[in-house]
C-alpha cells in the first residue's frame, strides 16, 4: 500500500511538472506570436476608424480631402504607413499619444494640405466636410484592398453611414 502511494504522489508531482512545463511553452508561444490586425486594409482603417477620430472642416480653400483618397497613389500610400504603424502602436500603453503626435498629425497635415496631393479632383458637393462631421469617404470598388488578416473575417466594402459603436475601443484591442 505504501509503494502505490508512493507511486500515485510520484505521478501527481510528474503531472503538476508537465502541466507547468506547458503552461510555460504556452505562455512562450503566445510571446512569441504575431498580433492580429484590427483593420483588414487601409480602406477599413480609414472607413472605420480615422474618419471618425480625424474631425475637420475640409472647405476647399484651406483643407482638401477626397471621399475616393485611393485614387490618389501618394495619398493611398501615406495612409496605408498610416494603418500599419496604428496597429503596432495601438497595443503600447503610450503607443497611441506618439502615433498622433509623430505619424497621423504630420500625415494629415501634408494630405489636407492647399497644395496637397488630395488637392486635384477635389469636388465641393463630395468632399466638403465640417469638423462636427467625419471625413468624407466613398464606398471603394469591390476587389480593390484585400484582406491582410488572413483569419477569414469579411471586409467591409461598404460604408454603413453610421458611427461603428466599438470606433473608440477599436484603438486598444
Amino acid at each position: 500500500m505504501a509503494s502505490e502511494l508512493a507511486d500515485l504522489l510520484d505521478a501527481s508531482f510528474r503531472s503538476l511538472e508537465d502541466q507547468d512545463e506547458a503552461d510555460q511553452q504556452s505562455a512562450e508561444d503566445d510571446s512569441t506570436q504575431e498580433p492580429q490586425l484590427v483593420y483588414g486594409n487601409v480602406y477599413e482603417f480609414v472607413s472605420q476608424w480615422l474618419r471618425y477620430m480625424y474631425r475637420r472642416d475640409i472647405n476647399g480653400k484651406s483643407a482638401y480631402w477626397k471621399a475616393n483618397w485611393w485614387e490618389c497613389k501618394e495619398a493611398e500610400s501615406r495612409l496605408t504607413e498610416l494603418w500599419r504603424t496604428w496597429e503596432y502602436f495601438r497595443q503600447d500603453p503610450i503607443g497611441m499619444a506618439i502615433w498622433w503626435r509623430d505619424y497621423c498629425d504630420p500625415a494629415m497635415a501634408v494630405l489636407l494640405s492647399e497644395d496637397g496631393p488630395l488637392k486635384s479632383g477635389w469636388e465641393s458637393a463630395r468632399d466638403r466636410t465640417y469638423g462636427d462631421k467625419p471625413l468624407a469617404c466613398a464606398p471603394a470598388p469591390d476587389g480593390m484592398f484585400r484582406d491582410e488578416r488572413g483569419d477569414g473575417r469579411p471586409l467591409v466594402s461598404k460604408l454603413s453611414g453610421s458611427v461603428p459603436a466599438d470606433v473608440r475601443s477599436r484603438a486598444l484591442s
